[in-house]
């Protein structure tokens, strides 16, 4: 539909109707030119809803959350295990804060709540907004959260596809430069990546000082390594711990390359600081054990 009336506009936007009259009466929410009922165009739509997003953003912002994490916190209440009769969808969602949920339409809260391997949750939100007349899902980094993987061969093109034109804006050949001034990343973007490295446990270097020759960044991440490589070791996750060990063994060669000296040579089980195998017997003067000596 390229227009709506009242009710209709209320169910997309998944607000209430006195919400969409207040709107329009103080002028947030452009009403089309006419006589008769109020009617919206979809535009219109777009923007109020554009600017409701920001909003709640804003407000997620100062309570120290964001999309990404009020999604996963979503996901996480939706999904717990209950003792007794199961809950329903409206209980579970008056238990939440109302900044996290009203974050999704109910077509999108509903799907959330599909056990894996029960179809695609992109596929059933679409279904559902289609039944219930709201918005139907797009694609976002929190909606990622919400639904807990990307969307299938189905349903991914089409969603993908605003998101994907946006990045290829950015995308330019190697030995051309794009007219203007380089595409600077968005708050959204730069926000992605400090959570992305939280949840990574990716220490953030400080800035190299001038003549260090890279000290603090290779120092702060051979930190950051050693930490994961004790963690692995405590959980048993052995294929992790030795790609760790690897990487550790790299940044200590670096580490040792930037101080210009040698690394320290790694010593082998069984074999002596003079380079003999321990079971030969070896007779370097202060070298071989005593038992050897003797």
């Amino acid at each position: 539909m390229d227009e709506f009336t009242a009710s209709q506009a209320a169910a997309w936007l998944g607000i209430s109707r006195e919400a969409v009259d207040a709107a329009a009466r103080e002028g947030r929410l452009p009403v089309v030119a006419g006589d008769g009922p109020r009617r919206f165009a979809r535009e219109a739509l777009e923007g109020y809803h554009q600017a409701r997003v920001t909003e709640q953003i804003a407000a997620l912002a100062r309570a120290g959350e964001t999309p990404v994490s009020a999604a996963a916190k979503v996901r996480k209440a939706l999904h717990a295990g209950e003792l007794g009769m199961p809950r329903p969808l409206a209980a579970k969602l008056s238990a939440m804060p109302a900044a996290w949920r009203s974050l999704f339409s109910k077509a999108e809260l509903a799907a959330a709540c599909v056990r894996d391997g029960e179809g695609c949750r992109w596929c059933r939100g679409a279904e559902y907004a289609a039944f219930l007349g709201l918005r139907p899902p797009e694609f976002s980094p929190a909606l990622l959260e919400l639904f807990g993987g990307p969307p299938c061969g189905e349903c991914g093109p089409l969603l993908l596809r605003p998101y994907l034109d946006v990045l290829a804006a950015r995308v330019h050949a190697g030995d051309r430069r794009p007219p203007g001034p380089p595409p600077r990343p968005s708050e959204g973007e730069r926000e992605l990546a400090r959570e992305w490295a939280a949840r990574h446990a990716v220490a953030a270097a400080a800035a190299p000082l001038e003549g260090d020759d890279g000290r603090v960044l290779i120092a702060a991440r051979l930190r950051a390594a050693r930490g994961r490589l004790k963690d692995a070791r405590r959980r048993g996750d052995a294929a992790y711990a030795e790609q760790l060990t690897r990487m550790v063994r790299d940044l200590e060669a670096d580490a040792a390359a930037v101080d210009g000296r040698k690394p320290k040579p790694k010593r082998l089980a069984g074999v002596l600081r003079c380079g003999h195998a321990l079971a030969a017997g070896c007779s370097c003067p202060r070298r071989a054990p005593k038992r050897a000596r003797s």
